[in-house]
């Protein structure tokens, strides 16, 4: 099921995107690259938009900008893995948050049994089937119940006012 909600036209006025950009730098996110396939074709994409929803049943969402490759792809295959990146794994969050064509080329992967990448080696894995979409201004928010999950016990890369910081004091 998809939801459209018009953000165009808001009942008061609306913040300035200067200063609500600036306002949301100041919150502290897991960096998490989103891995989807449709027709043979993956991609992937940096994300720090991302949030749990329920445990009961597992349930988290994502948010993509429908100008991102990743966006038609995830809304046709109603598949995604959720990858939460370690601190040691900038130079992966870098890879997917550029323009390549061969993201995958030389990072180890598994291919799932929805043709879904799921990347080795990071904190923590989510592979999500979609149940709702909701397009809200420029972006979509799937909502998505969770089929499967891994954990490590290593520590998550986060995302701060513009770049990546590792966790402090353990």
């Amino acid at each position: 099921m998809t939801i459209h909600v018009d953000a165009a036209e808001p009942a008061l006025p609306s913040m300035d995107n200067g200063a609500f950009r600036s306002i949301m730098r100041t919150m502290v996110n897991g960096v998490t690259v989103i891995t989807t396939s449709h027709e043979g074709h993956m991609h992937g994409m940096t994300a720090t938009a991302f949030s749990s929803v329920s445990a009961d049943p597992p349930t988290v969402l994502i948010v993509l900008n429908r100008s991102t490759r990743t966006h038609p792809l995830v809304s046709a295959s109603r598949h995604f893995v959720v990858h939460l990146l370690s601190e040691d794994q900038i130079e992966l969050g870098n890879r997917f948050a550029g323009k390549l064509d061969d993201q995958f080329d030389g990072i180890s992967y598994t291919i799932n049994e929805h043709g879904i990448p799921v990347i080795d080696g990071v904190v923590a894995t989510l592979e999500c089937e979609t149940v709702n979409e909701l397009s809200v201004g420029t972006h979509t928010i799937f909502i998505g119940r969770v089929l499967r999950g891994s954990r490590s016990q290593t520590m998550p890369l986060v995302y701060h006012d513009g770049s990546y910081k590792a966790v402090a004091g353990r």
